[in-house]
């Protein structure tokens, strides 16, 4: 009766007034609208990939809401793949497109497919469920879509949710209301792997008659440390072979506007200090900015590289797609989005053994809420802060330099710590992987 409810609710209520809203919105959000754009001829598309499917094989579909749960999918989709399935991936967002069109995921090996998710209609979700005819449907992290979980429960086709976060004011589980309508929606899905103890017992705060939810781990800690292993290390000026490099990677104006006074005057009082600066966009403008904030300081845009003169101090990264390389070479990085929207990923300066900092907006983040827990990363709330920490950390950096110790210095040894830590996540795809590819055919 409640499923009913939620059924009629969802698709004669709040889905219309959802897409409604997009549509406005689309007028003056850029992105969105790109993302509606892009979904243009996407069936096509969709029929073409099919008409390339190997029939023999189970068809293992994974949806992800944006890039950073891409990162969670990949090591699942290798691990099916080598298995003997073929594997089909749809997204949400934009920044997914944009990921998946850089020139080292263009072609990703057994995915037949990966495209935008339709609108969330009941007639699409017939029409894709017919179209791919998938083996099993596997949800990454949190993006559920009602109609499409419900239609491929009817007609009988096993789902997974794995990496599976709900934080802790999360609507799903905070109220009575969500957690009926989750339950609608949980009730459908086979298996449940959580990344945490926390998530599991939240989800069962909506479901706990659920036989199948268990703590499996964060499949993106798995990908973290694969793309690790085989990342092309940049090149960098000697001054930042010999010195303290000092990483502030996807930053936004207003990260910027906390660190970049501090960074300033560290760079006078530290000469062993060098920086790299990567902002989330590198558009003009705001490379701009930060040449003027540091101008009498010596600067290199990275597209410059190959001319880099003696003394510079300061890296400007005008490109995309080099910064997990560039955290190879940290002892501190500075994680940008924190003082908009949430942090972005601190999970890959910290698997190669930086001290990270991030600003006051990490709850989008399951991996900086434990990490904080077990006190192996900072977060600063202004400018003033940072700062303190930033000093402390050069100061003891120098101590234990100048006593032949930089080995046992604190920062070092903190940056093991928490390097430790997203080594001792991995494993989930290797532990699911088993359960989504049981008696597929």
């Amino acid at each position: 009766m409640t499923s009913r409810f939620w059924f009629a609710a969802y698709n004669l209520l709040f889905l219309p007034l959802f897409l409604g809203i997009v549509k406005l919105l689309a007028f003056s959000k850029t992105n969105l609208r790109e993302s509606l754009e892009k979904r243009e001829g996407q069936w096509e598309r969709l029929a073409d990939g099919v008409s390339k499917r190997d029939w023999q094989k189970p068809l293992v579909w994974l949806h992800v809401a944006s890039a950073g749960e891409y990162l969670q999918a990949q090591p699942v989709i290798e691990r099916c793949v080598a298995e003997g399935a073929e594997c089909v991936l749809t997204y949400s967002s934009i920044n997914a497109y944009r990921w998946l069109e850089r020139p080292q995921h263009a072609k990703i090996s057994g995915l037949l497919i990966s495209e935008f998710l339709p609108p969330d209609t009941l007639w699409n979700a017939r029409r894709l469920l017919g179209l791919l005819q998938p083996s099993r449907l596997v949800w990454v992290s949190y993006d559920l879509w009602p109609n499409l979980v419900w239609e491929a429960h009817q007609q009988k086709i096993p789902q997974s949710l794995i990496s599976a976060i709900v934080h802790a004011d999360s609507p799903r589980t905070a109220n009575i209301a969500g957690r009926s309508f989750y339950h609608s929606i949980y009730e459908c899905l086979e298996h449940i792997l959580t990344v945490s103890e926390g998530d599991r017992q939240r989800i069962l705060s909506a479901i706990p008659e659920h036989p199948k939810v268990e703590v499996m781990g964060d499949t993106r800690c798995d990908s973290v440390l694969e793309r690790r292993d085989r990342l092309k290390i940049p090149e960098l000026p000697q001054a930042a072979k010999d010195g303290f490099v000092f990483v502030a990677g996807s930053t936004w104006p207003p990260d910027e506007a906390c660190i970049f006074p501090a960074l300033k005057d560290a760079l006078i009082e530290f000469p062993e200090l060098f920086l790299i600066l990567a902002p989330h966009e590198p558009a003009e403008e705001y490379l701009k900015k930060a040449e003027t904030h540091f101008a009498g300081i010596p600067l290199l845009r990275w597209s410059n590289i190959s001319s880099a003169p003696e003394g510079v101090r300061i890296l400007l990264i005008d490109s995309v797609g080099i910064l997990a390389g560039l955290y190879h070479s940290a002892k501190m990085a500075y994680v940008g989005g924190a003082f908009t929207t949430g942090v972005h990923n601190i999970l890959e300066p910290a698997a190669m053994g930086a001290i990270v900092a991030f600003g006051p907006k990490h709850d989008n983040s399951i991996e900086a809420l434990q990490m904080l827990e077990q006190k192996l990363v900072n977060t600063v709330k202004n400018s003033a802060e940072f700062r303190k920490l930033l000093f402390d950390l050069l100061a003891d950096q120098a101590y234990c330099f100048d006593l032949g110790k930089k080995s046992q210095a604190f920062v070092f040894d903190l940056g093991k710590k928490s390097q430790a830590f997203v080594e001792a996540q991995a494993g989930a795809a290797e532990l699911c992987v088993p359960l989504l590819m049981k008696d597929l055919s």
